[in-house]
């Protein structure tokens, strides 16, 4: 949908909890010599001004990144994959807000000489913005003015036989939740061993465990699924037209390091976000 502004929503809690765990996915991919290819089928503008245009609009911010930057702690210092988000996406506060950097500009900065970087963008604001970062100076990074969903396809597989394809859509396009499945099943066909990241949000109005459970459904090698919870889905906020009270990801292929960091994380991120206990983690492996 073309009216959908990522900056509305950047440095938001579900960035926080989307893009700790994509910075922890490439730092593992990135330990070893072979050369990586890194998908964003829903790139965005790739970074955004918190202070200005949408994301001061919104002020979504500072309930999200604005407290892990403000050095937020809940019974005790933030766990390793937050710090090092932090420490990556950090941003101050207030009017000295600074640049969030979205998941295209994550992916860049682990960039290797033998790397490769496709961001996908339909939205001609956002497009510009990203074919201006990446288009004009970074020769191992491109965007494409196509749709990402059908465009991933041409890219797969990477002579190298790794990779991490991000999705990242608004899912305001109700026909998302068939589509994503539908395009998955493909990819994985022509490359069953990438990293693959599905990000969805928890909406009153649409039945996200079925999602979710199709997604896991649709590979039987190592998989995960986390979801984390902004508020009750009894009660999402009054200012949410589809009941948003939370986000979950679904990835195929993730690094083993990745399951304690995400049982010390979400304890630590419902809690910061003021909804204790209302986390979810399910850890599936290869039979």
């Amino acid at each position: 949908m073309l009216a959908y502004r990522h900056g509305f929503h950047a440095g938001a809690a579900a960035d926080v909890f989307k893009h700790s765990a994509l910075i922890h996915c490439l730092r593992h991919l990135v330990q070893k010599e072979k050369p990586c290819l890194f998908v964003d089928t829903h790139a965005g503008a790739g970074s955004y001004n918190l202070a200005e245009g949408f994301s001061a609009q919104s002020g979504e911010w500072k309930n999200g990144i604005g407290k892990i930057a403000a050095g937020g702690q809940v019974n005790g210092p933030l766990p390793a994959m937050l710090e090092k988000y932090r420490e990556i996406c950090g941003a101050g506060t207030g009017a000295d807000a600074g640049v969030y950097p979205g998941s295209p500009e994550i992916m860049a900065r682990f960039l290797r000489p033998e790397d490769r970087l496709v961001c996908f963008e339909l939205h001609p604001g956002d497009f510009d913005s990203l074919s201006e970062r990446f288009n004009s100076s970074e020769v191992r990074a491109e965007a494409r003015k196509e749709d990402g969903l059908a465009g991933l396809l041409s890219l797969l597989p990477p002579p190298s036989r790794r990779g991490l394809i991000f999705i990242d859509p608004s899912y305001e396009i109700k026909d998302d939740f068939d589509t994503i499945p539908g395009m998955l099943q493909k990819a994985l066909k022509r490359f069953s061993g990438g990293m693959y990241i599905v990000w969805y949000p928890l909406l009153e109005t649409y039945p996200a465990e079925d999602f979710a459970e199709r997604l896991m459904g649709l590979y039987r090698g190592n998989r995960c699924r986390a979801e984390l919870h902004h508020a009750d889905k009894t009660a999402p906020p009054a200012n949410s037209p589809r009941g948003f009270y939370g986000s979950g990801l679904v990835i195929f292929n993730p690094p083993w390091t990745l399951r304690p960091e995400l049982e010390n994380t979400l304890p630590a991120l419902a809690a910061l976000y003021g909804n204790p206990g209302k986390w979810l983690l399910q850890w599936e492996e290869k039979a």
